[in-house]
């Protein structure tokens, strides 16, 4: 039983992103301080949970037959490994899109909106037959709206209208999700070309992505500039130190990835 539920944890990859969705709460503090500590709170946090566990887990159970050919991905995928079923993979898959959408049912209609569309998405960027991971620019359009822009949406109609603060955060949240997007298609850039995925780094192939990075960190910067001057300014020093750690942990994470994944392989594209 015990080894059932490891592998059902390993299908959700939730190790990957459950760090990152705690930055829901920062954006809960930011826009709506006095319900942190509301049910609310509560609720599109397991929302955001539950159907981003959907994504990974659908996209693995769609990946088993490619993710066979690679060992490292086949001793990770608990499909291809024998750990689970297909059939169990699609069972857990969608009974996690349930959950997360009838979560989002108890918020609202706007939240349980996004919330579809975000589940619709997830679910044509791996669906075999549609595949957007593996359409140039689809693949970056549809990662940034599903892992970023919807659940953003989620979280932020819960607590207000959507006005036009939402735009610095999008300045922050779209760059950020984008290089996600193309520091994993560099990382996998070997793997993709053998599995036949074509993407948007397979068709302009292996780059330096340095200067994306610091463009991209300079729209995520002014987008914080933008929040940090429009907060109430008894938040404004918690929220300055808290990003700026932030933003040293983001950094050393990139440093550390480019240099074990990227950068290193370059030379051998």
């Amino acid at each position: 039983m015990f080894q059932h539920l490891q592998a059902i944890l390993r299908l959700t990859r939730a190790k990957a992103y459950s760090y990152t969705l705690f930055s829901i709460i920062a954006v809960i503090c930011l826009i709506a301080p006095q319900d942190l500590l509301s049910i609310k709170t509560a609720l599109v946090f397991l929302a955001n949970l539950f159907l981003t566990a959907f994504v990974y887990a659908f996209n693995d159970v769609e990946d088993a037959s490619d993710d066979y050919t690679i060992l490292e991905k086949r001793l990770r995928n608990p499909i291809t490994n024998g750990d689970l079923s297909v059939i169990k993979g699609y069972l857990i898959s969608f009974a996690l899109l349930s959950i997360g959408l009838f979560i989002l049912s108890l918020i609202g209609p706007l939240a349980s909106f996004f919330g579809l569309v975000l589940g619709l998405i997830g679910f044509l960027y791996s669906w075999r037959p549609v595949r957007l991971k593996s359409i140039p620019y689809a693949d970056l359009i549809s990662h940034i709206l599903c892992l970023g822009v919807l659940q953003f949406f989620m979280t932020y109609s819960t607590f207000r209208p959507i006005d036009v603060f939402t735009i610095p955060f999008l300045m922050i949240i779209i760059p950020f999700s984008l290089m996600v997007e193309v520091l994993f298609e560099l990382r996998d850039f070997g793997v993709d070309r053998e599995t036949n995925v074509k993407n948007t780094i397979q068709r302009l192939g292996r780059f330096g992505p340095k200067k994306l990075l610091v463009a991209s960190g300079a729209i995520a910067v002014a987008g914080f500039v933008i929040i940090f001057l429009a907060i109430p300014f008894e938040y404004k020093i918690a929220v300055l130190f808290s990003s700026l750690l932030l933003a040293i942990l983001i950094a050393s994470k990139v440093n550390s990835f480019l240099k074990t994944n990227c950068l290193k392989a370059s030379n051998r594209i």
